[in-house]
């Protein structure tokens, strides 16, 4: 760790002067940030002790598969921006979250935080992927003295501040990128998180891509990059009474493209069929609200949560729709409204019992121009429970029941079929109707002592899944246009139709792989073993 007197003994004489120059015209300043470690990235390196190094993180991974063979699926009600996650996990995750404390000293602590992250879908031994830069950020704590005593200062990438439902792996509350912010400032009731953080959304326009142009290939509606420029105010740690405390947090979202934005061509080059159909700066440039209020009561040796949220335009996407908290197709600014109540928690019923719950309603309503929802609203329903039974302090049994259902829900997926020996795409593109999933976890648990929040976790599990299939639904080739799709009965195609009937945004499973286990049935059981830890 760098002591503010410090000066390393393998300095090169060079450095030796540099460091002399700058301390003569600030020592002060040079003290605090370090200067003779900015010098030299080795000296840097000989400034942190191994003491000052922290390393931790999360990972899970397993094995599993279906009562009919193959690979493990997991299930995701068409629609739904999340899934239960006890026994319904299809991937090996990790993060790998590296720290050190740089600096030390008269209450001023500056802090390196890094987390890699890594995915892939645990069928082989050797599965390439690419790894994630989530977190790279530095913290300085004290370096406004009196003036904010207590406040940090931060800088760089960082899952900021982030809100969630663990057993549903769903943050309601997200607006993590790159990002510069000032928190914990000592308000008198509570504390106050002020930030700018940066968030990059795909935001669909209303020309469609065949599947013959494009740089993927794929059929749907084109999207473009537009950065979202995201102003975060947190309140926070407003004592109520014992135990009752609130969160209020107001974020304003600003659809930023850049000035000469101008899109009149497909991604390789290709001119739109309709000239008069171009899209310039200010069609993207959106702005949005979100207002979020948390109630925490800390109650039965744990807590529960009341949550209150509502969001206009470009915040129906970022930190309320997106980046892992997917709402079918909420990547649009124009015209989406977003509301939210959501009560969950983590409690102790009795000494050997311990319980999960969420239950929580999410309406958007739609831009009337938005595919395929028209103006029409969406709501999602969630509730489940997951209570543990202590045997004793290495194992456990557990059981997770869950429940999905989203009116005016939509799902597609796209699937390449051999026509007269070559290969095309075609897009399978439900009708809107109501999504239900209800979802039965069994687990045996081992590990080193019981509790809600407890890792390491040994799994062995059984899961069963039954799901409502679409109400039809359009077959677009790949000379098709949004308006020129095939409309079809279920009749036609059932294992279609049932496939139809879940969402398989990131959850490693495939409409053929189920179409291939279950055929036209709309359940199924799986089964398997799974490690989870954090530490």
């Amino acid at each position: 760790m760098l002591s503010r007197h410090q000066t390393p003994s393998t300095l090169s004489t060079g450095l030796k002067a540099l460091s002399e120059a700058v301390s003569s015209i600030s020592r002060r300043s040079c003290q605090y940030c370090g200067a003779v470690a900015i010098a030299s990235a080795s000296t840097c390196a000989l400034a942190v002790t191994g003491d000052d190094i922290n390393f931790n993180g999360y990972a899970r991974s397993g094995i599993g598969s279906t009562d009919k063979g193959g690979e493990q699926l997991c299930f995701k009600a068409a629609g739904a921006p999340s899934k239960y996650r006890l026994g319904n996990e299809c991937e090996t995750y990790a993060e790998l979250k590296f720290g050190a404390d740089l600096f030390d000293q008269d209450d001023v602590q500056f802090y390196l935080d890094t987390n890699i992250a890594y995915k892939v879908g645990q069928q082989t031994d050797v599965e390439p992927t690419e790894p994630w830069a989530r977190e790279m950020n530095i913290r300085a704590t004290g370096v406004f003295g009196d003036a904010l005593p207590g406040s940090t200062l931060w800088v760089g990438k960082r899952l900021y501040n982030r809100h969630d439902v663990h057993m549903i792996d769903y943050y309601y509350w997200n607006v993590s990128g790159p990002g510069v912010g000032i928190e914990n400032i000592d308000v008198g009731m509570g504390k106050l998180d002020v930030a700018w953080v940066r968030n990059q959304n795909g935001v669909m326009y209303n020309q469609w891509n065949n599947g013959s142009v494009g740089a993927s290939g794929g059929m749907g509606y084109l999207t473009e990059a537009i950065t979202t420029n995201i102003i975060d105010i947190r309140w926070n740690d407003i004592p109520l009474m014992d135990h009752l405390k609130l969160e209020v947090g107001l974020d304003y979202g600003i659809g930023s493209p850049p000035d000469k934005l101008l899109i009149d061509k497909f991604p390789d080059g290709n001119t739109f069929t309709n000239p008069a159909e171009t899209y310039s700066k200010s069609f993207f440039d959106k702005n949005g609200w979100m207002f979020t209020g948390e109630l925490t009561w800390d109650v039965l040796e744990g807590f529960n949560k009341f949550i209150v949220q509502y969001a206009t335009d470009a915040m129906t996407g970022p930190g309320a729709g997106t980046a892992g908290m997917y709402l079918q197709t909420t990547d649009w600014f124009k015209g989406n409204k977003l509301w939210r109540i959501m009560d969950h928690g983590a409690v102790t019923l009795m000494p050997k019992l311990d319980m999960m719950y969420v239950v929580g309603v999410t309406e958007v309503k739609y831009d009337k121009s938005f595919y395929p929802q028209n103006g029409q609203k969406s709501t999602w329903v969630t509730a489940g429970i997951r209570p543990s039974w202590n045997w004793n302090d290495l194992t456990s049994t557990t059981i997770e029941l869950g429940y999905d259902h989203v009116k005016n829900a939509h799902s597609n997926f796209e699937a390449k079929v051999d026509e007269s020996g070559s290969q095309k795409k075609n897009l399978f593109s439900s009708n809107t109707f109501k999504s239900n999933l209800w979802k039965f976890t069994l687990a045996q648990q081992f590990h080193p002592q019981f509790g809600n929040w407890v890792r390491p976790q040994i799994r062995v599990f059984a899961t069963y899944a039954k799901w409502d299939k679409a109400e039809g639904y359009k077959q677009f080739s790949s000379s098709s246009s949004p308006d020129t799709g095939v409309q079809k009965p279920c009749s036609e195609s059932p294992e279609t139709c049932s496939a139809l009937g879940l969402e398989y945004f990131d959850t490693f499973t495939s409409a053929q792989q189920l179409m291939k286990a279950y055929g036209s049935k709309s359940d199924g059981w799986t089964y398997g073993a799974q490690m989870e830890i954090w530490f």
